[in-house]
């Protein structure tokens, strides 16, 4: 294997750019995305130490770009959810107009409640640090020493639980 020079490096991006481009944006669907994403993966290759030991670098760029793409609809999509169950949650949050609605909504906060006190101890703490205390992923993380994924589970199982139990 020979070790490759910026130019090198320049003329792969450069010989790749359209097909990994089009690649990209099939699985992000967003032009400007498939672009950053484009740069970051030739940014990665350029930092990677060992480009010598790559049999073939097209097959390897294109394998940095699929992880790349992986973690950005992954991020999206815990975005998503995210915005989703504070869209939820203030619903059931909401202050009542008048008398009925304000029993209607004293039942159901006792119902989350309720549904909470049900929850395992790590998930009921991941729920009320997350949705009433509004810490960052990062700082629940830090606090509960748990990864972010665990994290993501827990909040899941949680908002699902209360769901569950406020459709009754």
């Amino acid at each position: 294997m020979v070790e490759l020079t910026a130019n090198d490096i320049a003329d792969l991006m450069n010989q790749h750019r359209q097909e990994l481009l089009r690649f990209l944006l099939l699985k992000v669907d967003c032009k400007d995305t498939a672009q950053d994403l484009f740069q970051e993966t030739f940014i990665r290759y350029a930092g990677y130490n060992r480009k010598s030991e790559i049999e073939n670098p097209r097959a390897f760029i294109f394998r940095i770009a699929t992880n790349l793409a992986t973690d950005y609809l992954r991020s999206r999509s815990r975005q998503h959810l995210q915005d989703n169950d504070e869209d939820r949650l203030e619903q059931i949050e909401a202050p009542a107009s008048s008398l009925e609605h304000s029993a209607i909504s004293q039942q159901r906060l006792d119902l989350l409640i309720d549904a909470l006190a049900e929850l395992p101890p790590k998930c009921r703490e991941v729920f009320i640090l997350l949705k009433l205390k509004h810490y960052s992923y990062a700082q629940v993380e830090q606090r509960l020493g748990i990864s972010q994924t665990m994290i993501l589970k827990y909040l899941n199982r949680a908002l699902s639980h209360c769901r569950q139990r406020l459709d009754r």
